[in-house]
């Protein structure tokens, strides 16, 4: 049987709040909490309707970069049963934990215009049950080059799964932040994203496949804001899918779409651990 295996989205906060803590030389401990009106991991629903997401990650600055490792995790907020209901969990409780990500990356400046990172995530699935669960444990490694000082940014990304799926999946973005509004800059983005070799596989359909076919599998176009409350970031985001893979099209059981939408609330707060910058060698 075909299973459906999910994956953290680190909130757009995370990023900006990297990147303030590697520019102070400062060891920072940062906490998430993000909530929306569905789960939708690389274009494929998880779950239809609300769930929380918390993290936290420690940015250690090292090398001329920083090592960042945490902690995410997806928790379904009802009893999501229902015939028209998705649920990753398989709806069974409320509320109901059912994904942990445990991540580590490291990431360096390449030059003057190009940053690189590289990481690793662990997927742990507590639920026995549901779209994705226990068996669908594994490993994946990831690398990222972002381009800097360009007007849209590029960026390029690709995951390999080690154990699972054995294949790529690639992502190709721009963004562009407009600050208009001087106190709730907004960056609009648009991501392309493809499957090179996580498709389900037609000599071996039982193993485990993450979209129905290789190729482009859906366009993110995005908005996302930023507004500063005390110590606390708050960012609203919203995405607009473009699906092209049977797989992402599903919205819910039984029910297909070519286009389909969510939107989010990341609470961020970030803490330095050090009053003087460090560099870990």
């Amino acid at each position: 049987m075909i299973r459906i295996r999910s994956c953290s989205s680190i909130a757009l906060s995370a990023a900006l709040l990297l990147a303030a803590s590697t520019a102070a030389g400062q060891m920072t401990v940062t906490a998430d909490a993000a909530l929306a009106n569905a789960y939708v991991w690389r274009g494929v629903s998880l779950t239809n309707r609300f769930v929380a997401q918390p993290d936290l990650y420690l940015t250690v600055p090292s090398g001329g970069g920083s090592v960042v490792v945490g902690g995410w995790g997806n928790m379904d907020l009802g009893r999501y049963d229902e015939a028209g209901d998705l649920s990753e969990g398989g709806g069974v409780s409320s509320p109901d934990l059912t994904e942990v990500v445990l991540w580590a990356e490291y990431g360096n400046p390449l030059g003057a215009k190009l940053t690189g990172t590289g990481g690793v995530l662990a997927y742990l699935f507590p639920n026995t049950a549901g779209l994705t669960n226990e068996i669908n444990r594994t490993v994946e490694i990831y690398g990222k080059l972002q381009a800097n000082g360009l007007p849209l940014a590029p960026k390029l990304a690709v995951w390999y799964d080690l154990d699972k799926v054995r294949g790529a999946y690639i992502e190709a973005s721009v963004s562009r932040p407009f600050t208009t509004l001087r106190d709730f800059p907004i960056t609009f983005g648009a991501l392309a994203a493809f499957s090179a070799g996580q498709a389900v596989n037609a000599p071996d359909p039982g193993q485990v496949a993450n979209f129905a076919h290789d190729g482009l599998t859906h366009l993110d176009l995005s908005a996302t804001g930023t507004l500063a409350a005390g110590p606390v970031t708050i960012v609203p985001t919203v995405h607009f899918y473009v699906l092209n893979d049977d797989f992402t099209r599903v919205t819910r059981p039984g029910s297909s779409r070519d286009v389909k939408a969510w939107a989010g609330l990341t609470f961020s707060w970030s803490r330095p651990l050090n009053t003087a910058p460090t560099d870990v060698p």
